[in-house]
């Protein structure tokens, strides 16, 4: 897996024109909610985000590299999130992390409108596609410093039955909304 992140992160350099945004772990979240007994949703979040931004507005290039620690997992209900660590869903002492690299940045006319790339997920590497709900680049103030920011809210549905987590299909919806919020500042 080590190889594989590493190879990874060869991809997300070869942007290397483009500015390096470092994520703001404050402004950096991934939320997720999921059907239970198709009557409410369970919804949480990952504690635990670190992304990297490299773009180039002028250029329209770039890429997005997200990295999570899925043992984070936070439902607000620590015996749910016991379940959801466990061999019956995301097996983190098995698999200790999930990874998003972008492989193609989407414009549409100068606005980003998806990130096209790979999610690796529970052992699994498969096409994923995020929607950008909003991506802005502006400098904002900090106290009395000033910095250049690049940050935005994306949102994707994937299905857990195609990264390996099939259990409890009767009770457990397939469909999982993903809300990924990544606010950088420039490097």
């Amino acid at each position: 897996m080590a190889a594989l992140f590493a190879a990874c992160g060869l991809l997300a350099s070869a942007h290397a024109e483009a500015t390096p945004y470092e994520a703001d772990a404050a402004h950096t979240s991934i939320y997720f909610a999921v059907a239970h007994r198709n009557i409410s949703f369970v919804r949480g979040r990952f504690q635990k985000v670190a992304a990297r931004i490299d773009f180039d507005a002028d250029a329209k290039t770039g890429s997005i590299v997200v990295d999570v620690d899925p043992a984070s997992v936070d439902t607000g209900n620590g015996t749910l999130d016991g379940v959801l660590r466990s061999s019956q869903f995301l097996e983190t002492e098995t698999y200790a992390g999930v990874r998003f690299v972008s492989g193609r940045l989407v414009f549409d006319g100068g606005t980003l409108s998806a990130v096209e790339g790979t999610l690796w997920l529970h052992g699994v590497q498969r096409p994923a596609t995020l929607t950008a709900d909003r991506f802005v680049c502006r400098e904002v103030a900090f106290g009395l410093a000033r910095q250049y920011v690049c940050g935005g809210a994306f949102h994707a549905t994937i299905k857990r039955s195609e990264f390996g987590m099939t259990r409890y299909a009767a009770d457990v919806g397939d469909d999982v909304r993903l809300e990924i919020n990544v606010e950088g500042v420039r490097k």
